[in-house]
């Protein structure tokens, strides 16, 4: 008997294709632990921080950031661990858990697709809006102490080299306090310039030459326009992997249960 297990053990020797498959599936998901945990402890934090200020702006019915984060954290570390002990402990209840939650990840990219696109004037309404809101505590120091609003506001407006959602005009409306002058004038961050030096918004902008015009809505969609292609070839290629992902589970899942009906 125990020479033919022998027996059986050299015919059913794993090959190339399910020794890659084992240690490829662990690499990618010790990865997929790292971002997990790491999503998760920014998630935690934000919600137990004293920062409430943030959370309180980036809370939203739909899209609530600190509790989508919690969720996402821990729902990529449960699939990286399950995924991880699985090829490694080769536990077949976990190769097969994982297995399920690939099939809905890819469900879930195919309804968030829709979703985004069925919601899509509600989504950017949300965000013009949460915009507006921040923008009326740029460089307030009694709302944002830690100048996060401050800071994330002038580096995208640097980036996408934009002023405003709309326009210029936003900022003597959302933060009239400290952009709309007494003479009628209407000042914008220094971002807002073509070339950033000091105080270089504080002019009115109508008349100004190096203060951007166009709103960042605007010079964001023009900037996702621009590169479809790109953001096509990256969704297409982590779809790819993901299913190549999937088929490798299924083989590897396969083998391990011939080893054990024929070996068991």
């Amino acid at each position: 008997y125990n020479e033919y297990k022998s027996y059986l053990s050299k015919v059913m020797e794993r090959g190339c294709c399910e020794k890659f498959a084992k240690v490829f599936l662990m690499v990618i998901n010790i990865i997929i632990i790292i971002i997990g945990a790491t999503i998760l402890g920014v998630g935690v934090y934000w919600l137990t921080s004293d920062t409430g200020f943030y959370k309180e702006i980036f809370s939203h019915d739909i899209f609530n950031v600190p509790n989508i984060s919690v969720a996402i954290g821990a729902l990529l570390l449960l699939i990286g661990l399950s995924g991880f002990l699985g090829a490694c402990c080769e536990v077949l209840i976990l190769l097969k858990l994982y297995m399920v939650f690939l099939i809905l990840i890819l469900l879930a990219e195919v309804i968030l697709a829709v979703g985004c696109v069925a919601m899509k004037s509600e989504i950017e309404a949300a965000a013009r809006n949460n915009t507006l809101t921040i923008m009326e505590f740029y460089g307030d120091t009694t709302k944002d102490e830690k100048g996060i609003f401050t800071k994330t506001l002038d580096t995208f407006q640097e980036s996408f080299e934009c002023c405003g959602v709309d326009g210029p005009g936003d900022w003597s409306v959302a933060a009239s306090a400290k952009f709309k002058q007494a003479n009628g004038d209407q000042w914008v961050p220094d971002s807002c310039c073509t070339t950033v030096t000091d105080k270089c918004g504080e002019k009115d902008w109508r008349s100004a030459s190096d203060i951007y015009t166009i709103g960042c809505a605007a010079s964001m969609k023009n900037t996702i326009s621009s590169n479809l292609l790109v953001f096509g070839i990256v969704t297409g290629a982590i779809i790819i992997l993901q299913i190549s992902i999937l088929i490798m589970v299924s083989n590897l899942r396969t083998a391990i249960e011939d080893e054990k009906y024929l070996l068991g």
